[in-house]
């Protein structure tokens, strides 16, 4: 029997995710950073933690202090159909990319892109969107 046919296992195929968390030393900043530089829309701060709707998951920002400094090992990446827009615009909020614009993928017209870049507890993020090609 493969792992897709295993009846034993939680039958979490399918099912969307409810919410994802990541951690900030400053939850003012951050709420700042994801509120007003990415545009999420804010859906109320509780208890040291924020909470944004990203496509309708919740994105849960929590504050640990005791954060360490090693840069996490998930990305979150963010739709953005009008890649190249999406990205000149975050480029002139001051936004952190690195490195460059990566193809993931080529079509006949249109490539899929992704550009990764850091909020400012260095979590990491990337907008990925579809951009014609030239």
């Amino acid at each position: 029997m493969s792992d897709m046919e295993n009846s034993d296992s939680a039958q979490l195929g399918g099912h969307a995710f409810q919410q994802i968390a990541v951690t900030t030393k400053d939850l003012p900043r951050a709420i700042t950073f994801y509120r007003n530089v990415l545009g999420l829309k804010m859906l109320f701060e509780s208890n040291n933690m924020a909470f944004f709707d990203v496509g309708g998951v919740r994105l849960m920002i929590g504050l640990d202090r005791s954060r360490p400094a090693a840069r996490p090992t998930s990305v979150l990446y963010f739709d953005a159909p009008e890649f190249l827009a999406t990205r000149s615009k975050l480029k002139a909020l001051g936004v952190p990319f690195e490195d460059g614009i990566e193809t993931v993928d080529r079509k006949a017209n249109a490539e899929l892109n992704l550009q990764q870049f850091t909020d400012p507890d260095g979590n990491a993020l990337a907008v990925m969107g579809w951009a014609k090609r030239s």
